[in-house]
């Protein structure tokens, strides 16, 4: 039976880190580096440029200038903040061309932002929580499924079938049918890029926030913002009875469930507009 591991070594030769973030990345380890030069890395790329202008200039913000430089970005959101925000714009942008029979990746991508946008909201009404991190690992937590799908789809479709006559949560049911979810190569996978502890450790523990060591509260809202989506895409209410949130979520991020049919709200009216930003040949191709 092929492993998480596998799957991730062979995966890799397909989807390699876009050449933006690799230079970034090289910049940001440099010592004495400065913001200008990592301005200066991503204004070399137009199209990236465009996106994180158009995403730090979009109401998820709300500054009240208008933030014309990639410079003027990284004074008011910090150089991490940034580079978080640069790596999950230009991978999403590069796996966008993936397409298979079972997925759609209209809906994979909407459900992606939609409860990226969750996240950043739910950190926004803790305090003291930084926002981007959160908006990265929502945009990003369903990122093994997209390998799974692609790479061995024959082998997931029974996992599928078992989730839904056996109302198994879904990761439950591939860990049965496959010996790994979707989580851990998700988590496997940003692992061989090299990329920070926190969103391996977040995207890998999302479906048991009990699991999270260092990163339990930004993992917590991950794990309350999947349950927000999920009812919300299924058309479902959002109250105690329909929200399947592990009770721990509430005590660590100190959220109410009588606090999320006002950001589901919130997001409603948002997730449109992200999934515009973010993914503009999708948005227009399709709608």
């Amino acid at each position: 039976m092929l492993t998480s591991e596998q799957l991730i070594s062979r995966s890799v030769k397909l989807i390699s880190l876009p050449d933006v973030y690799v230079r970034l990345k090289s910049v940001m380890n440099t010592p004495n580096s400065s913001m200008s030069d990592i301005a200066m890395v991503i204004a070399h790329d137009p199209a990236l440029t465009a996106r994180l202008l158009k995403l730090v200039n979009s109401p998820f913000y709300g500054f009240a200038a208008n933030i014309d430089t990639v410079t003027h970005a990284i004074n008011l959101l910090g150089t991490e903040q940034v580079e978080e925000l640069v790596f999950a714009t230009t991978i999403v942008n590069s796996l966008t061309g993936f397409s298979n029979d079972t997925m759609n990746m209209y809906d994979f991508w909407f459900k992606s932002v939609y409860c990226a946008v969750t996240a950043r909201l739910l950190a926004f009404t803790c305090d003291d929580m930084d926002t981007e991190r959160p908006f990265v690992t929502g945009l990003l937590h369903d990122i093994g499924h997209l390998i799974m799908y692609c790479e061995i789809p024959d082998e997931c479709r029974p996992a599928i079938v078992t989730a839904e006559e056996k109302q198994l949560d879904l990761y439950i049911a591939e860990r049965d049918v496959l010996g790994f979810d979707y989580a851990q190569v998700g988590s496997d996978l940003l692992s061989s890029w090299g990329l920070p502890a926190s969103l391996i450790e977040i995207i890998g523990c999302q479906n048991e926030p009990v699991r999270a060591d260092k990163y339990q509260m930004e993992t917590a809202i991950l794990h309350i913002a999947i349950a927000i989506t999920k009812a919300a895409l299924a058309e479902m209410p959002v109250s105690p009875d329909t929200l399947m949130v592990d009770p721990i979520c509430w005590d660590i991020t100190g959220l109410s469930v009588n606090e999320m049919p006002e950001i589901k709200s919130e997001v409603d009216d948002q997730a449109s507009l992200g999934m515009d930003i973010l993914f503009p040949r999708l948005s227009s191709t399709t709608h």
